[in-house]
């Protein structure tokens, strides 16, 4: 970790900076309370550290003037969280550990709930006590996103996948196709499939399956069918 760069959002007078810059390249710590940045630069100085950034301003702003990306971020907002916009733009960075300080049990599960849509997991809690007999409780959470290192685009066609034995088939598109150049008729799917399954073809497990016990499911007209099963003689699928 010692050559990475940590942001410290809502970084107060700097304690958690200054503990973390012993093991990092830089720490930037953004305040927006100007006399406690004072007081960060000014503790820094006197720990002998000279590896601390601390910046006066809202986060929602000075983050988009900060050059430097982060390897990590450390959050500690107010009671009332992380300004939407502000989460969004954090989140944006992609890091894949983030360390969320809470004073405010509801304000984190409202953000939390954000990092889980962006692909962040809940890895793990602490509860730290720092208000006896309130009902406040500081909650630390470690946030982290897997990524894998290499993707593969897969393009699936959902016929493809409606396996007939080791029979010849025809995809349902071309048997749309050849329906439509026979006959001038266009015919669905869920046709397709109702007449494969009068002539014993079998499908998909849960392919166009109604999805009620009960369900109103039109049925292929007859002309349809004799189209359809023309189609599957010509494929010769039956």
């Amino acid at each position: 970790m010692h050559d990475k760069v940590v942001f410290d959002l809502y970084s107060g007078t700097g304690t958690i900076a200054q503990l973390i810059a012993p093991v990092a390249r830089k720490v930037i710590g953004v305040e927006i309370v100007e006399e406690a940045v004072e007081a960060a630069k000014e503790n820094a100085a006197l720990n002998g550290l000279d590896n601390c950034e601390f910046i006066a301003g809202d986060v929602l702003k000075v983050i988009d003037d900060i050059e430097e990306k982060p390897d990590y971020i450390i959050l500690d907002p107010p009671r009332d969280g992380i300004h939407p916009k502000a989460l969004q733009k954090i989140i944006d960075y992609g890091v894949k550990n983030i360390v969320y300080i809470s004073c405010k049990p509801t304000s984190f599960a409202r953000d939390l709930a954000v990092f889980q849509e962006r692909g962040y997991e809940l890895k793990r809690v602490s509860n730290v006590d720092l208000f006896p007999e309130t009902v406040h409780v500081e909650t630390v959470v470690l946030l982290s996103q897997q990524k894998p290192d290499d993707t593969i685009e897969i393009d699936l066609d959902l016929d493809e996948l409606d396996a007939t034995s080791a029979e010849t088939k025809a995809t349902y598109q071309e048997i749309k196709d050849y329906v439509l150049k026979e006959f001038g008729l266009k015919v669905s799917n869920l046709y397709i499939s109702q007449i494969k399954r009068k002539c014993g073809i079998e499908v998909g497990e849960n392919y166009n399956l109604p999805k009620t016990e009960n369900p109103k499911v039109p049925q292929c007209p007859k002309e349809k069918e004799d189209a359809i099963k023309a189609a599957l003689k010509y494929f010769a699928m039956i």
